[in-house]
């Protein structure tokens, strides 16, 4: 299991390193099942969320106010903020941010990620790294190797169902390794605590962040289908900048078979299913893993309400 925590971390992490292209780690063939049938639940109106942040060079970038929560209220647009990478941000956009108020960017990639694509941001806004990853395991190196591998290499790691449940484990992982906790943790406790408006991000915006907004909206009493509402969100917003990644590794002959990828390259809904699953295995209950999992003390859960609720 360390080897497939490893290779789903690589994954995520720097997929098209051989290409020279930050991972736009989305894709719309793996968007997996719809939001329907007698198990799902009903998506009320998103109302002003799902608000993008018009960031060409992030395109996954959005505010993740508008949603309803419990006792007829909101969360509050303009103060937190969910993104892909920002290492391509061009001056007008570093400005955007700027104007948002955005004073506290959190940073979830490894270092290796943020040596080879560091974000650009401006002096104003301060930049804190909470790496979700696992240090044992270099991941840019292990997906180096799997993409020059060649397509056979591929088959045998990606193939018969293997690549989607390296997600299921990678997103139970999220909950059940301690070092991922501490980072989420501190994470909420900045939000909750923040002077100005919060943006958090990994690569593609997808996985650890999708992740943090999930863990946010659960304390804040977003209904559950808003929660993978927003989560699948991924696969429309990165869906253009994912094909043109497949059809350059097609273009070099590195891959052949692109279904074999869409699992890892997207977001699907039993992704998210399996880390609430570790909550309640591990915890009991949402409430449980806040508390005891992440050492969310009911002050900060106040000062997050305080700050993200509003009313109708």
């Amino acid at each position: 299991m360390k080897n497939s925590r490893a290779f789903r971390g690589a994954i995520a992490a720097s997929a098209v390193v051989l290409v020279g292209v930050i991972p736009a780690l989305a894709g719309p063939a793996a968007a997996g099942p719809a939001l329907s049938g007698p198990a799902a639940p009903v998506l009320q109106s998103p109302g002003k969320a799902d608000r993008p942040m018009g960031l060409a060079h992030a395109p996954n970038a959005r505010d993740i106010g508008g949603y309803p929560a419990k006792g007829a209220s909101l969360l509050a647009t303009g103060v937190v903020y969910r993104s892909d990478a920002l290492a391509k941000l061009d001056d007008g956009e570093q400005q955007k941010l700027v104007s948002l108020n955005i004073t506290q960017v959190i940073d979830f990639r490894s270092p290796t990620e943020t040596g080879r694509d560091p974000d650009k941001l401006p002096a104003s806004i301060r930049r804190t790294e909470q790496p979700v990853y696992d240090p044992a395991n270099d991941f840019y190196v292990m997906v180096s190797r799997l993409i020059q591998g060649g397509p056979a290499a591929q088959q045998a790691a990606l193939g018969d169902g293997k690549a989607a449940q390296i997600m299921r484990d990678y997103y139970g992982w999220f909950v059940s390794n301690p070092s991922a906790r501490a980072q989420f943790a501190q994470a909420f406790k900045d939000i909750a605590s923040a002077q100005g408006a919060v943006l958090y991000h990994c690569t593609a915006g997808k996985d650890r962040t999708g992740w943090m907004t999930a863990i946010l909206m659960s304390a804040l009493d977003v209904p559950k289908g808003q929660i993978y509402h927003d989560f699948l969100d991924s696969n429309d917003n990165l869906a253009a900048g994912n094909k043109a990644l497949l059809d350059g590794l097609v273009a070099q002959g590195l891959v052949t078979d692109r279904a074999l990828w869409e699992p890892i390259l997207g977001v699907q809904r039993d992704f998210l299913d399996a880390a609430f699953d570790q909550v309640q295995a591990s915890y009991g209950s949402f409430d449980r893993f806040l508390s005891d999992g992440l050492g969310v003390d009911n002050a900060t859960l106040d000062a997050l309400r305080a700050k993200m609720l509003t009313k109708h």
